[in-house]
């Protein structure tokens, strides 16, 4: 139950204005550090991670550089040239913050992640959004607190636990309402673009996130994180229940290629998962009887591989292990593999279910959810 983090990515048609190239300058000043002490200034944006390092000099580093629109940024510094020793790794000293045109402070008395910053409307921003959420945070602290000083055989108990899943999924959707009340009293500000983005989960209403980004400021939809969640918008709308599944070939265990549209006629659910995911693994026991109960109906799992290539021995186990006697694809790329990417998948167990037409009519179907929609559909 951990807090929910400001993120970055999303989606539509893209507007032609935007942010003019920002100029910025980093200052900073942390003690007395001197050489061979190192300040790195870390920047990742249209697909390229950026870094650039400066020496420390009386505990003082700068920065100058520009950036097309307002985005997240890394500050780090190495204290010593200390060789590592991976018996003893050292704490790291970073501070994440937002990055845009003007002159950002950074005053720290030992370390950068203790830094105060100022100099940055968007950075004093972000401390007001998070001030406005601690208390709806704390209680995500409440709940861990709780769970600790429980036995372990309440820690156990499925009531227990069931209860605790309610009232966190309770504060999520406070947390959500927060932010989009946010968003919807802020549609030029760059902090309501981030909050915005940090309530859509790896699945999301596409056609509710659209019509909520195009309130957006322009400028703020053709920045860096607006155009990625535009694309990211677009993607997930392809994926949405309704339309039609986009075709992919994958190998089979045995190198053979085989074409999701091999199985038009049929209800096939297409599964993501990998050897190595324990909740997939999990999973993998309902499916099995999914199958066995209504295969004969009409119905199939396609399965679909995010392992890589160097863990094809342990993907072919765990094909034995679980029974899974479907049939079972995968290019080997890990979270790379082309059909993940076609369908978005940025977390698994995933799956979508399709119907004898070609539609997706659902997707994210776990263990009851599964079993009750193939029941609604072969109970006719």
């Amino acid at each position: 139950m951990k807090n929910m983090k400001w993120a970055l990515a999303l989606a539509c048609v893209l507007p032609v204005l935007g942010y003019a190239q920002q100029n910025y300058t980093i200052q900073g000043t942390v003690g007395k550090l001197d050489k061979p002490a190192k300040a790195y200034l870390r920047l990742n944006y249209d697909g390229k991670e950026r870094i650039d390092s400066v020496e420390m000099k009386n505990g003082k580093f700068e920065f100058k550089g520009s950036i097309p629109s307002p985005m997240e940024a890394h500050l780090r510094i190495i204290h010593d040239n200390a060789p590592f020793d991976p018996a003893k790794p050292p704490k790291q000293d970073i501070l994440p913050f937002l990055i845009e045109g003007a002159t950002i402070k950074f005053v720290a008395a030992d370390s950068i992640k203790h830094a105060k910053i100022s100099g940055s409307p968007l950075n004093a921003e972000n401390e007001r959004v998070n001030a406005l959420l601690k208390p709806i945070y704390d209680q995500y602290e409440a709940l861990n607190n709780e769970y600790k000083a429980k036995s372990l055989a309440d820690q156990q108990d499925p009531k227990y636990i069931k209860s605790l899943e309610d009232r966190a999924n309770a504060i999520q959707q406070q947390t959500i309402d927060a932010k989009l009340d946010y968003v919807a009293r802020n549609p030029k500000s760059y902090m309501g673009l981030m909050a915005f983005n940090s309530t859509l989960p790896p699945e999301f209403d596409a056609v509710k996130a659209e019509k909520i980004f195009a309130t957006l400021d322009p400028s703020l939809q053709a920045s860096i994180l607006g155009k990625d969640l535009a694309k990211r918008i677009a993607l997930v709308k392809k994926t949405s229940e309704g339309v039609e599944a986009q075709d992919f070939t994958q190998p089979d265990v045995d190198g053979k290629p085989v074409k999701l549209s091999d199985y038009r006629g049929k209800y096939v659910l297409i599964d993501f998962w990998a050897s190595w995911c324990a909740p997939c693994r999990r999973e993998n026991p309902n499916l099995v009887k999914s199958y066995a109960k209504y295969q004969k109906e009409g119905f199939e799992i396609l399965g679909v591989s995010m392992d890589k290539a160097a863990d094809k021995a342990k993907w072919l186990k765990a094909i034995q292990d679980d029974g899974l006697t479907w049939k079972q694809v995968g290019d080997l790329k890990g979270w790379e593999n082309e059909a993940g990417v076609m369908y978005d998948v940025k977390a698994i167990p995933m799956n979508f279910l399709v119907d004898p037409n070609g539609k997706i009519i659902a997707k994210y179907l776990r263990g009851e959810a599964l079993d009750k929609k193939l029941v609604e559909i072969f109970a006719k």
